[in-house]
Parts: structure tokens; C-alpha cells; sequence
């Protein structure tokens, strides 16, 4: 079953600053089976699951987000998926992206996706709240932190996004982490995951909401002419 991805805001504009959370959970979660994202002020690394939404701080704490909080950027599907796999065997991250690539009708749509199992390894990252004048993300990823975890059960979700749009969204997979007792997450570097159930689901629509009613992104000229390779850089 094809389904619909709502983005606010695009991963362009939170790579050049666009760190003002101008959107409210409330609205985000309404229909959210999984997503990734961020908060307010770029304030942690975002996973949504099951309609729940959950912040990892740069001290790598976890905390549900409450429904007036607010995003600067945030992807999420009503997750139905359409396949489901388990591979037997154990599989790294740059495997099991490829393993998937493979398994995908085409390469040219968005497909969103979720990856239970136990993992042997995993190593996630997290980001300091900023303040303003905010920095590009590329910056702030130089002083990222990093958390690694052995034998830990937990989920994978993430966003597929085919080159064409890979200013809106990181180009190939984009993964978020939160382990099954709620203590361990955030975005994803590495990890080897032993015999990973896979599921996913084909987006057939795109809504891209755009953070109007945001003076900062209104009046700001934001230079993009490195926003690719920025991306690559801190992805």
C-alpha cells in the first residue's frame, strides 16, 4: 500500500540555520506511524513511532516530546507497510541499505522504512541546542556526540529519498534509533544487527509544508550553492 509523507520544512534549509522550531507536535503525531527529525532550537534528534514522539539530547537522555513543542524540521508517515522481510543472517548498516536498495520496484520514489532486531553494535549521534545567531548544521556536527550500545534490542525508522530530492531530504537512508526500553537513540552512524526483520512501504505523495508563518525563513536569503555537500558532510 503507497502512502503519503508529510515533510515540514526541508533538511536544506535546517542544514543553513533554520533551526526555529515554528510547528507543534500536536499537529506532527497526528498521523505518524514512524519519522525522524528534530526540535526546537536543533535541540536533540528526533524518532516517531507509533504516533509518539521522542527527543535524545547531547547528554543522551531521552524525553517524549509534548504536543506544544515544536520542530523545525520533521518527515513522518502513517506507516502501513506494504513488505515485510527477515534476512538470516547477520548484516552491517552499508549492507543491509544495499540489501534493501536491491529489494526496491525503483529507485526514484521515496520509501519509508523500519528495521527491528537485536543489535550487536549500534553507534548514535546527537547535537547541542543552539542559540542564536544559529550556525550551519555542518558546523554544529563537528562537536556531535556519539553513544555506542552492545546487545540491544530496539528499531530503526527511517526515509528513503530517491537524488532528485536530495536537498529536501538526505539523499539514500536517513535512519533514527530508540531501543525497546526507551533509554537508548538517536540518529544512526553504524551499527550490525542480527537477522533484522525489514519493512516498507512505497510513497506515492509528497506534502511539503513550508514554515510560512516563520519571519526568520521568510525574509532570509539562504545560500544553498553548498547545501548538498553540506549534507553529505553531516549525514
Amino acid at each position: 500500500m503507497t502512502g503519503r509523507l508529510f515533510h515540514y520544512n526541508t533538511l536544506g534549509t535546517l542544514m543553513k540555520g533554520g533551526f526555529d522550531g515554528a510547528f507543534s507536535f500536536h499537529n506532527v503525531l497526528k498521523n505518524a506511524g514512524i519519522g525522524i527529525g528534530t526540535v526546537d532550537q536543533l535541540d536533540g534528534e528526533l524518532v516517531v513511532l507509533d504516533q509518539h514522539g521522542y527527543r535524545f539530547d547531547v547528554e543522551g537522555q531521552i524525553h517524549e516530546v509534548r504536543p506544544e513543542e515544536t520542530t523545525p524540521y520533521a518527515a513522518v508517515i502513517d506507516f502501513v507497510p506494504e513488505n515485510k522481510k527477515t534476512l538470516a543472517k547477520k548484516t552491517t548498516k552499508e549492507t543491509l541499505e544495499e540489501t534493501l536498495t536491491c529489494q526496491f520496484s525503483s529507485k526514484n520514489v521515496f520509501r519509508a522504512v523500519k528495521i527491528q532486531g537485536t543489535f550487536n553494535k549500534i553507534r548514535c549521534r546527537s547535537v547541542q541546542k543552539q542559540e542564536k545567531p544559529y550556525p550551519d548544521l555542518v558546523d554544529v556536527a563537528k562537536d556531535q556526540a556519539e553513544f555506542t550500545a552492545e546487545d540491544i534490542t530496539g528499531t530503526l525508522v527511517g526515509i528513503y529519498t530517491p537524488e532528485l530530492f536530495g536537498a529536501i531530504s538526505a539523499t539514500g537512508f536517513h535512519l533514527h534509533f530508540i531501543s525497546d526500553d526507551h533509554r537508548f537513540g538517536g540518529h544512526v552512524l553504524a551499527f550490525e544487527i542480527d537477522v533484522p526483520t525489514v519493512e516498507w512501504q512505497t510513497v506515492d505523495t509528497v506534502e511539503q509544508k513550508f514554515p510560512t508563518d516563520n519571519e526568520t525563513f521568510m525574509n532570509t536569503e539562504f545560500d544553498y550553492s553548498s547545501v548538498l555537500s553540506d549534507i553529505d558532510q553531516s549525514e
